[in-house]
């Protein structure tokens, strides 16, 4: 990569407070599809769901959520619906539940690309609904992050009754996964209860509550929260000024900069009105540091820019060293009079 500037760590700390940085994901091709589908097999206690999900060739597990209300709050074990392309019938057996009592459920499906749940259905237990019975309450505290594990707090009150709790959590308020269950006694005042998870994705946003959970079927849902995991690395790309340039040849430049603890590496990418007119396949930056990364325009770009001389291009820098995180801006892109630029 040739210099054509460069910047220190205070240069590069004063830009980072004037511009702003913008990072996105794009979305994730590969995410399930789940179907919700009838209840059957209902008795005072028990029910057996069905649905459908197509993993779209990629790892995925399914579950079923259910509870007397939209907020669920209960969820039947997870299963793999295997990384197929077609779709794949999936049930669930529930037992336990209240007679007399409507249920509402979906089939919920994860895989690395992304969570999808089917629309919200209702069955109703047979016979008669006892009376309500007492039922816990449920806080949701704060949670302790450190990299990629995190522990989850909150406090229950069992009311008098024997409770136990679990929290939820996944990377969007349908959450999908959860804790397993573990006693919260059966005193009748508030009593902190926490849980362990490891293994997160890095850069990543997690949503959670806690669920306590009282005889009967009476549960309580604490509200949803948010936490965050640490990056792979604490590094992010920067775009800067408001041009590019190109030479008659079609090789140019676009000024970027890498801040942080680590080296940026990843991909530039430019365009106009959807038509893709240069791709950097690879680029390298030093931590805390700047320059112009190179590209050569493909016959459209060199076209484009022999007749125009100038135009707005959309540039996309990509940093392959944090997932998700690229940078994008609209610059003018200005045909160079010198010869012999090289990328």
């Amino acid at each position: 990569m040739r210099r054509f500037a460069a910047l220190g760590a205070t240069t590069i700390a004063l830009l980072a407070t004037v511009i702003g940085l913008t990072t996105g994901s794009a979305l994730a091709a590969g995410a399930p599809t789940a179907t919700t589908g009838d209840a059957s097999a209902l008795t005072d206690t028990q029910a057996s769901l069905a649905g459908t999900v197509n993993p779209h060739g990629e790892l995925t597990s399914y579950a079923f959520q259910y509870g007397t209300t939209t907020a669920y709050g209960q969820q039947s074990a997870l299963s793999s619906a295997g990384s197929g392309s077609a779709n794949v019938p999936v049930t669930a057996d529930l037992a336990g539940l209240t007679s007399g009592t409507a249920y509402h459920y979906r089939v919920i499906a994860t895989n690395a690309s992304g969570t999808t749940v089917g629309a919200d259905r209702t069955f109703r237990t047979t016979g008669t609904a006892p009376p309500p019975p007492t039922a816990p309450a449920a806080t949701t505290g704060s949670a302790d992050v450190n990299g990629t594990s995190a522990t989850l707090n909150g406090s229950v009150n069992p009311n008098g009754v024997a409770s136990s709790y679990y929290f939820e959590f996944g990377t969007t308020a349908n959450y999908g996964q959860q804790t397993p269950p573990q006693g919260a006694g059966s005193g009748s005042s508030a009593v902190s209860v926490s849980a362990a998870l490891s293994g997160l994705s890095a850069s990543a946003t997690y949503h959670y509550r806690l669920v306590a959970v009282g005889p009967n079927g009476a549960f309580a849902i604490g509200a949803d929260r948010t936490f965050t995991t640490a990056g792979a690395a604490a590094t992010r790309l920067g775009l800067f000024g408001q041009t590019a340039f190109a030479d008659q040849n079609g090789v140019g430049g676009v000024f970027v900069a890498c801040f942080g603890s680590a080296a940026c590496r990843g991909s530039l990418t430019l365009s106009r009105s959807g038509k893709e007119l240069g791709v950097r396949s690879r680029h390298s930056l030093k931590q805390n540091d700047g320059g112009f990364v190179h590209i050569t325009l493909n016959d459209l770009g060199k076209r484009l820019l022999r007749q125009r001389g100038t135009m707005k291009v959309k540039a996309v820098v990509e940093n392959a060293l944090v997932r998700g995180q690229t940078v994008t801006k609209t610059l003018t892109l200005v045909r160079y009079s010198t010869k012999g630029l090289k990328g």
